[in-house]
């Protein structure tokens, strides 16, 4: 099997916000990666606000950018840790690059995709519900 995703720490990464902020979170995405993970938090004047959590702890530099689309509440997040396993058993050959969250459903709902590399190298994201069941997949636009 492949490199785990950090989805087990994603928890302790948005409390580790809230603390921070003081305030609930509200975030247009979060992905989880072997290394790392990326907070995207919604700071209420249409600007993401870049946290990264690795090796246990947020990193002190933020980065702060430009955001549309919709937030979701972290209180609202409901996923097993496994979430990515039914992905990488059915496709062994792949890579795990990311397992993302976002509220990118057509009525603003979470969704959780799971996003692998080919072994030719073209990336897809897999969609899955919150206990990692395959709902579908969409390729990935990239250089």
């Amino acid at each position: 099997m492949g490199v785990a995703l950090r989805v087990d720490e994603i928890d302790d990464a948005v409390d580790a916000v809230a603390s921070l902020t003081g305030q609930p979170s509200k975030f247009f995405e979060i992905n989880a990666t072997p290394d790392l993970i990326n907070l995207f938090l919604d700071d209420g004047q249409g600007r993401a606000i870049n946290f990264v959590w690795e090796n246990g702890s947020l990193r002190d530099e933020t980065e702060v950018a430009s955001a549309d689309g919709r937030s979701f509440d972290a209180s609202e997040m409901a996923f097993s840790s496994e979430v990515y396993a039914r992905v990488e058993g059915e496709l062994p050959e792949s890579l795990l690059r990311a397992f993302t969250i976002t509220a990118d459903g057509p009525n603003g709902e979470i969704l959780h995709r799971v996003v692998l590399q080919s072994e030719r190298g073209g990336q897809f994201a897999v969609l899955v519900d919150p206990v990692g069941e395959i709902l579908g997949s969409d390729p990935l636009l990239g250089p």
